[in-house]
């Protein structure tokens, strides 16, 4: 009877000796500036793959435009835009702040 404890208690050293070291790494995954990289250099990745998806749709959907001037015929560019619309979405976009920056000078020359 008198063995039992000090078996429990020898196992539950063996156990905490070998998990200190676990607990050890785990505060270094959880402290706020190894969080920080961490999400920092996720969200950069995820960023450059999707600007580099982008580049590969604008240029799918240039060279669509090409084919679709070769065989005048719209049907590559808008299977092309319906496929993937953010390029058209970008320059749609792009022209309406182009378009009202534009605005906004012609009307501030005007007085």
């Amino acid at each position: 009877m008198n063995e039992i404890p000090e078996r429990i208690e020898r196992e539950m050293f063996e156990i905490r000796s070998r998990m200190a070291p676990d607990v050890r790494d785990l505060k270094k995954h959880v402290e706020p500036q190894a969080v920080t990289k961490k999400l920092t250099s996720k969200i950069k990745d995820r960023v450059r793959n999707a600007g580099k998806s982008l580049v590969e749709s604008v240029r799918r959907q240039a060279s669509m435009v090409g084919e679709a001037g070769r065989k005048k015929s719209p049907t590559p560019l808008t299977d092309a835009v319906k496929s993937d619309p953010r390029p058209l979405v970008l320059l749609a976009i792009s022209l309406f702040i182009t378009l009202m920056m534009a605005r906004k000078i012609s009307n501030g020359r005007d007085d």
